[in-house]
């Protein structure tokens, strides 16, 4: 090498700044948070070296032969439950520590993730609120105590750094599966014998240990995953239900499922949850689970029912696969993939609130069945406001809102029309499209068709629908 050129790379070296020749990368700062802890994640390009120093309110994190990358803040204002701020320093030798001051009484953990799927390295700081923690158990133990109606817990799948699917549009798993689960919490406290709770309330990852524990604290008569399916042949579509196997999976599309499903932990980074959830064999496999099983099935093919009212059905009946977070040996437990994602028009059902409202709606009066609660009064529309020219609402409506025409959904796969079925059904007080459809056995879609209507016509008491083209 001619000397002028070892000359300018020495110069080079002993100019250029310690981050340039850094290891790992920062290469971007979030955070999620729940009700009793806030989770920060930390992204590098490679692994990093890091060593911890905590005193009574604040986490001192050096982080060895790092840099900050372009655009990382030196400051973050949380002002979340646990912690108020993070700030970054970078420091002499390559060196960047980070700060996070925390609440008093707050309490850490902090590990390191590698390399999975599409997430970088990550170092995770999780700082939870013991006293919280304690408080939430106890409510949700005295609703156990006290119980009168039937418990269903609600369980939107992945959330947090787990976004589960995501749709051509960028519709995420996580976001569509928690506003239908909220609606569906919200009509089932909406009406006598029934009473709804929710894992999680926001975005942010639940352990499946954590998803368990809290069906348990309440003393779940039902627990109901739900989520949204995907597939590389955007052609695929319907929705479908399942229950536990506690052997193989009924079919080979339930097998993939459910080992896609059981890596949310890992993908959500949850530390010392990637094996068992704490179920022994000889429990999970004795004849109290085979009746809860058997519980489960009879709830599925409920769901399946209503479903196939308002959307395409995958598979005709409630299929077995061992998922994680249905691995209760007391408590009847299904998962319910409301529609694929992966579609373009199902997802476009999936980011339609009416579209969600009429699948809770269906999903809700579903799990009464199971129950066999009847279904609560609800009065037909009421005729437009001669001021505004808007449909009045009326009590009951705003109080329970089923709607009063159901989504335009696809022709169901499995739904069998009666043979000797009336021709037209009077309209009385308190129907809706969903119930007609029910009684009727016809799908949604077949109804609005028939009868020219559109999803917000209302439906008047009184009113003749035709249920058939054929003539009397």
């Amino acid at each position: 090498m001619h000397p002028l050129k070892r000359f300018a790379i020495y110069i080079l070296i002993v100019l250029l700044p310690a981050q340039a020749w850094a290891r790992a990368e920062i290469i971007n700062l979030r955070h999620w948070t729940a009700p009793e802890h806030t989770r920060v994640v930390i992204d590098t390009d490679e692994e990093i070296q890091y060593t911890v120093d905590k005193s009574t309110d604040k986490i001192q994190i050096k982080l060895s032969d790092a840099a900050l990358a372009k655009g990382i803040a030196r400051e973050y204002i949380l002002n979340e439950p646990g912690i108020a701020r993070i700030a970054f320093s970078v420091l002499s030798a390559g060196n960047v520590r980070l700060d996070l001051f925390v609440a008093e009484r707050s309490e850490s953990k902090i590990f390191k993730l590698k390399k999975f799927q599409d997430k970088p390295y990550r170092l995770v700081v999780d700082i939870t609120l013991p006293e919280v923690e304690k408080e939430e158990s106890q409510a949700r133990e005295q609703v156990k105590v006290v119980k009168k109606d039937k418990i269903i817990v609600i369980d939107p799948g992945h959330g947090g750094d787990d976004p589960g699917a995501t749709g051509y549009r960028g519709t995420t798993e996580k976001d569509v599966v928690l506003a239908i689960g909220k609606k569906l919490k919200y009509i089932l406290n909406s009406s006598a014998g029934t009473r709804a709770f929710l894992t999680r309330e926001g975005d942010y990852y639940v352990p499946f240990k954590k998803r368990l524990s809290i069906a348990r604290e309440l003393g779940a008569d039902l627990f109901i995953s739900i989520h949204a399916d995907a597939a590389r042949n955007r052609i695929a579509k319907g929705s479908s239900v399942y229950c536990l196997s506690t052997g193989g999976a009924s079919s080979e599309a339930a097998k993939i499922l459910a080992r896609q499903e059981n890596m949310a932990d890992i993908i959500g980074g949850t530390l010392g949850e990637g094996k068992g959830n704490g179920e022994s064999n000889s429990i999970i496999l004795n004849m109290f689970q085979t009746n809860t099983i058997n519980q489960s099935k009879n709830c599925g093919s409920k769901i399946l029912t209503s479903l196939g009212l308002i959307n395409s059905i995958k598979f005709p009946r409630v299929q077995e696969a061992p998922f994680r977070v249905l691995k209760f040996p007391e408590i009847p437990a299904i998962l319910v993939e409301t529609a694929y994602i992966s579609n373009l028009q199902e997802e476009s059902n999936l980011r339609d609130e009416k579209f969600q409202t009429v699948l809770a709606t269906s999903l809700a009066g579903a799990i009464r069945r199971f129950f066999s609660i009847p279904d609560p009064p609800v009065s037909a529309a009421a005729p437009a406001d001669d001021k505004t020219g808007k449909e009045a609402k009326s009590p009951a409506a705003e109080k329970y809102p089923l709607p009063v025409a159901v989504y335009k959904g696809k022709k169901s796969d499995n739904a069998v029309r009666t043979r000797k079925a009336p021709v037209f059904h009077k309209v009385n007080k308190g129907d809706t499209m969903l119930k007609i459809a029910h009684q009727y056995q016809t799908p949604v879609s077949v109804l609005l068709k028939l009868n020219n209507m559109k999803l917000r016509d209302p439906l008047y008491a009184g009113r003749e629908l035709r249920l058939s083209r054929s003539l009397p």
